[in-house]
Protein backbone atom coordinates (compact mmCIF):
# COMPACT_ATOMS: atom_id res chain seq x y z
CA UNK A 1 0.00 0.00 0.00
CA UNK A 2 1.53 2.88 -1.22
CA UNK A 3 1.90 6.19 1.12
CA UNK A 4 2.84 8.76 -0.71
CA UNK A 5 0.63 12.13 -0.19
CA UNK A 6 -0.30 13.89 2.96
CA UNK A 7 -3.05 12.19 2.74
CA UNK A 8 -2.46 8.77 2.61
CA UNK A 9 -0.33 9.28 5.41
CA UNK A 10 -3.23 11.08 7.80
CA UNK A 11 -6.04 8.33 6.88
CA UNK A 12 -3.98 5.57 7.42
CA UNK A 13 -2.59 6.83 10.59
CA UNK A 14 -6.10 7.30 12.45
CA UNK A 15 -7.76 4.28 10.37
CA UNK A 16 -4.98 2.10 12.45
CA UNK A 17 -5.02 3.93 15.79
CA UNK A 18 -1.15 5.20 15.52
CA UNK A 19 -2.00 8.75 15.41
CA UNK A 20 -1.57 8.20 19.62
CA UNK A 21 -2.24 4.69 21.03
CA UNK A 22 -1.60 5.84 24.86
CA UNK A 23 -4.93 7.13 24.41
CA UNK A 24 -6.53 4.49 22.81
CA UNK A 25 -5.03 2.71 25.83
CA UNK A 26 -6.21 4.85 28.36
CA UNK A 27 -9.97 5.59 27.45
CA UNK A 28 -9.69 1.79 27.43
CA UNK A 29 -8.50 1.16 30.45
CA UNK A 30 -9.96 3.81 32.41
CA UNK A 31 -13.48 2.57 31.73
CA UNK A 32 -12.45 -0.45 33.83
CA UNK A 33 -10.00 0.78 36.65
CA UNK A 34 -12.06 4.21 37.56
CA UNK A 35 -11.13 7.89 37.81
CA UNK A 36 -8.96 6.93 41.19
CA UNK A 37 -6.52 4.57 38.55
CA UNK A 38 -6.31 7.04 35.62
CA UNK A 39 -5.78 10.14 37.38
CA UNK A 40 -2.44 8.24 38.96
CA UNK A 41 -1.69 6.84 35.40
CA UNK A 42 -2.15 10.35 33.47
CA UNK A 43 0.07 12.32 36.25
CA UNK A 44 3.09 9.94 35.93
CA UNK A 45 2.57 9.49 32.25
CA UNK A 46 2.82 13.25 31.77
CA UNK A 47 5.62 13.60 33.77
CA UNK A 48 7.66 10.81 32.40
CA UNK A 49 6.20 9.54 29.18
CA UNK A 50 6.74 6.19 29.72
CA UNK A 51 3.27 3.81 29.58
CA UNK A 52 4.92 0.34 31.26
CA UNK A 53 6.04 3.26 34.08
CA UNK A 54 2.79 5.10 34.68
CA UNK A 55 0.94 1.55 34.58
CA UNK A 56 3.40 0.09 37.62
CA UNK A 57 3.14 3.22 39.76
CA UNK A 58 -0.52 3.76 39.31
CA UNK A 59 -1.05 -0.12 40.57
CA UNK A 60 1.53 0.53 43.34
CA UNK A 61 0.41 3.56 45.38
CA UNK A 62 -2.40 5.46 47.03
CA UNK A 63 -3.71 9.07 45.95
CA UNK A 64 -1.74 10.17 49.15
CA UNK A 65 0.89 8.13 48.72
CA UNK A 66 1.27 8.86 45.05
CA UNK A 67 3.63 11.85 45.19
CA UNK A 68 5.85 10.37 47.97
CA UNK A 69 6.15 7.14 46.17
CA UNK A 70 7.46 9.38 42.79
CA UNK A 71 9.81 11.06 44.79
CA UNK A 72 11.22 7.91 46.22
CA UNK A 73 11.81 6.48 42.61
CA UNK A 74 11.88 9.13 40.53
CA UNK A 75 16.09 8.44 39.33
CA UNK A 76 15.07 5.10 38.52
CA UNK A 77 12.03 6.23 35.99
CA UNK A 78 12.28 5.75 32.19
CA UNK A 79 11.89 8.74 30.32
CA UNK A 80 10.41 9.15 27.13
CA UNK A 81 11.48 10.81 24.67
CA UNK A 82 9.55 14.09 25.43
CA UNK A 83 10.88 13.82 28.74
CA UNK A 84 14.46 13.26 28.30
CA UNK A 85 15.55 16.55 30.03
CA UNK A 86 13.46 15.93 33.03
CA UNK A 87 16.10 14.67 35.49
CA UNK A 88 18.28 15.68 38.03
CA UNK A 89 17.32 19.15 39.87
CA UNK A 90 15.02 20.18 36.97
CA UNK A 91 12.69 17.46 36.69
CA UNK A 92 12.60 17.02 40.88
CA UNK A 93 11.47 20.73 40.79
CA UNK A 94 8.75 19.63 38.63
CA UNK A 95 7.52 17.17 40.77
CA UNK A 96 7.84 18.89 43.60
CA UNK A 97 6.23 22.01 42.65
CA UNK A 98 2.83 19.58 41.33
CA UNK A 99 3.22 17.74 44.70
CA UNK A 100 2.29 21.17 46.37
CA UNK A 101 -1.23 21.37 44.07
CA UNK A 102 -2.86 18.01 45.58
CA UNK A 103 -3.26 14.42 44.72
CA UNK A 104 -3.39 13.73 40.74
CA UNK A 105 -6.98 13.84 41.08
CA UNK A 106 -7.35 16.45 42.64
CA UNK A 107 -4.57 18.53 40.31
CA UNK A 108 -6.60 16.81 37.35
CA UNK A 109 -9.36 18.27 37.95
CA UNK A 110 -7.97 21.93 38.51
CA UNK A 111 -6.03 21.35 35.48
CA UNK A 112 -9.74 21.05 33.40
CA UNK A 113 -11.20 24.52 31.69
CA UNK A 114 -13.71 24.78 29.34
CA UNK A 115 -11.98 26.26 26.62
CA UNK A 116 -8.60 25.97 25.65
CA UNK A 117 -7.67 30.03 25.72
CA UNK A 118 -8.86 29.41 29.89
CA UNK A 119 -6.56 26.29 30.02
CA UNK A 120 -3.75 28.25 29.58
CA UNK A 121 -4.37 31.18 31.36
CA UNK A 122 -4.84 28.26 34.59
CA UNK A 123 -1.65 27.07 33.85
CA UNK A 124 0.17 29.99 33.36
CA UNK A 125 -1.24 31.17 37.10
CA UNK A 126 -1.96 27.80 38.82
CA UNK A 127 1.08 25.46 37.20
CA UNK A 128 4.11 27.50 36.57
CA UNK A 129 7.63 25.88 37.46
CA UNK A 130 5.65 22.06 36.91
CA UNK A 131 7.20 21.78 33.29
CA UNK A 132 3.95 21.85 31.55
CA UNK A 133 5.36 24.27 28.05
CA UNK A 134 3.05 24.14 24.84
CA UNK A 135 3.65 20.54 24.43
CA UNK A 136 2.58 19.05 27.15
CA UNK A 137 -0.20 21.74 27.99
CA UNK A 138 -1.64 20.32 24.40
CA UNK A 139 -1.29 16.94 25.92
CA UNK A 140 -3.47 17.89 28.96
CA UNK A 141 -6.38 19.10 25.97
CA UNK A 142 -6.08 15.53 24.44
CA UNK A 143 -6.63 13.79 27.58
CA UNK A 144 -9.12 15.84 29.06
CA UNK A 145 -10.83 16.18 25.77
CA UNK A 146 -10.48 12.60 24.29
CA UNK A 147 -10.38 10.50 27.54
CA UNK A 148 -12.46 12.12 30.08
CA UNK A 149 -14.51 13.34 27.42
CA UNK A 150 -14.77 16.92 29.28
CA UNK A 151 -15.74 19.45 26.27
CA UNK A 152 -12.83 22.13 25.61
CA UNK A 153 -13.22 24.68 23.08
CA UNK A 154 -10.59 25.18 20.56
CA UNK A 155 -10.89 27.58 18.06
CA UNK A 156 -9.03 27.90 14.53
CA UNK A 157 -7.74 31.01 15.82
CA UNK A 158 -6.69 29.44 19.36
CA UNK A 159 -5.15 26.14 17.36
CA UNK A 160 -2.97 28.86 15.85
CA UNK A 161 -1.83 30.50 18.46
CA UNK A 162 -1.34 28.14 21.20
CA UNK A 163 0.20 25.38 18.39
CA UNK A 164 3.38 23.61 19.63
CA UNK A 165 6.59 24.61 17.49
CA UNK A 166 7.18 20.84 15.60
CA UNK A 167 3.82 21.31 13.51
CA UNK A 168 4.52 24.78 12.64
CA UNK A 169 7.80 23.60 11.64
CA UNK A 170 6.50 20.80 9.43
CA UNK A 171 4.44 23.14 7.95
CA UNK A 172 7.16 25.27 6.87
CA UNK A 173 8.89 22.55 5.28
CA UNK A 174 6.06 20.63 3.31
CA UNK A 175 4.38 24.49 2.30
CA UNK A 176 6.63 26.87 2.07
CA UNK A 177 5.07 30.04 2.23
CA UNK A 178 1.35 29.22 3.45
CA UNK A 179 0.21 30.86 6.68
CA UNK A 180 0.24 27.90 9.20
CA UNK A 181 -3.49 28.77 9.96
CA UNK A 182 -3.96 28.01 6.45
CA UNK A 183 -1.94 24.31 6.93
CA UNK A 184 -3.85 24.34 10.07
CA UNK A 185 -7.26 24.56 8.39
CA UNK A 186 -6.89 22.45 5.32
CA UNK A 187 -5.30 19.86 6.85
CA UNK A 188 -8.38 19.82 9.79
CA UNK A 189 -10.75 19.74 6.82
CA UNK A 190 -9.52 17.02 5.24
CA UNK A 191 -9.15 14.69 8.43
CA UNK A 192 -12.69 15.80 9.70
CA UNK A 193 -14.63 13.27 7.24
CA UNK A 194 -12.82 10.54 9.78
CA UNK A 195 -14.19 9.80 13.30
CA UNK A 196 -11.49 11.33 16.32
CA UNK A 197 -10.26 8.37 18.22
CA UNK A 198 -10.27 6.95 20.67
CA UNK A 199 -14.22 6.71 20.63
CA UNK A 200 -14.98 8.19 17.44
CA UNK A 201 -17.61 10.95 19.36
CA UNK A 202 -17.21 13.88 16.81
CA UNK A 203 -15.46 14.49 14.27
CA UNK A 204 -11.32 15.12 13.52
CA UNK A 205 -10.46 18.44 14.16
CA UNK A 206 -8.04 21.16 14.73
CA UNK A 207 -6.33 18.61 17.50
CA UNK A 208 -5.73 15.42 15.32
CA UNK A 209 -4.08 18.10 12.59
CA UNK A 210 -1.53 18.76 15.38
CA UNK A 211 -0.39 15.02 15.60
CA UNK A 212 -0.81 14.38 12.31
CA UNK A 213 1.46 17.60 10.93
CA UNK A 214 4.27 16.35 13.58
CA UNK A 215 4.17 12.71 12.83
CA UNK A 216 4.54 14.00 8.84
CA UNK A 217 7.39 15.33 9.79
CA UNK A 218 9.00 12.62 11.10
CA UNK A 219 7.58 9.94 8.30
CA UNK A 220 8.71 12.10 5.34
CA UNK A 221 11.20 14.48 6.27
CA UNK A 222 13.40 13.08 8.48
CA UNK A 223 12.07 9.54 8.13
CA UNK A 224 12.70 8.36 11.46
CA UNK A 225 8.88 7.33 12.14
CA UNK A 226 6.88 4.53 10.63
CA UNK A 227 3.66 3.69 10.57
CA UNK A 228 2.71 1.52 13.05
CA UNK A 229 6.02 2.39 15.19
CA UNK A 230 4.55 4.19 18.46
CA UNK A 231 2.33 0.96 18.73
CA UNK A 232 4.93 -1.29 18.63
CA UNK A 233 6.92 1.03 20.93
CA UNK A 234 3.81 0.62 23.56
CA UNK A 235 3.68 -3.06 23.49
CA UNK A 236 7.41 -3.02 24.38
CA UNK A 237 6.87 -1.24 26.91
CA UNK A 238 4.02 -2.89 28.32
CA UNK A 239 6.08 -6.09 27.79
CA UNK A 240 6.35 -6.93 31.33
CA UNK A 241 2.58 -6.23 31.96
CA UNK A 242 0.63 -8.01 29.61
CA UNK A 243 -2.64 -8.01 31.70
CA UNK A 244 -2.52 -4.76 30.00
CA UNK A 245 -1.98 -5.07 26.37
CA UNK A 246 -5.53 -5.61 26.07
CA UNK A 247 -6.13 -2.11 26.26
CA UNK A 248 -3.77 -1.02 23.21
CA UNK A 249 -4.73 -1.00 19.57
CA UNK A 250 -4.29 -4.18 17.45
CA UNK A 251 -0.95 -4.79 15.61
CA UNK A 252 -1.45 -5.10 11.84
CA UNK A 253 1.50 -5.79 9.48
CA UNK A 254 3.27 -2.96 9.61
CA UNK A 255 5.30 -3.83 6.14
CA UNK A 256 2.14 -3.46 4.38
CA UNK A 257 2.78 0.22 4.38
CA UNK A 258 5.21 1.63 1.76
CA UNK A 259 6.47 4.90 1.90
CA UNK A 260 7.33 6.38 -1.34
CA UNK A 261 8.54 10.22 -2.16
CA UNK A 262 5.67 12.87 -0.83
CA UNK A 263 4.04 13.68 -3.75
CA UNK A 264 2.08 17.18 -3.38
Amino acid sequence: MKVQTWRDFARLTIETNDLDPTYVFLHAARKDKGDDWATKFAMHYLCFYDLGEAVTVADACSQDEFWAFVAKHYDKFKRGTERRHSRGDVGQTYIFNLAQCGTPEQIWNQMYVPTYTGMVERFKKHFQGCGFGPYFLWKVLDFQERIWERPVKLTLDDAVKWCPDDPRKCAKILWPGIAFKDVMEFVATYISTFPAPPNGNRPCSYQEAETVLCMLKGYFITKTHTIGDDIESKYAQLSNKPEYLRYLPPRLDWSQYERHPLVA
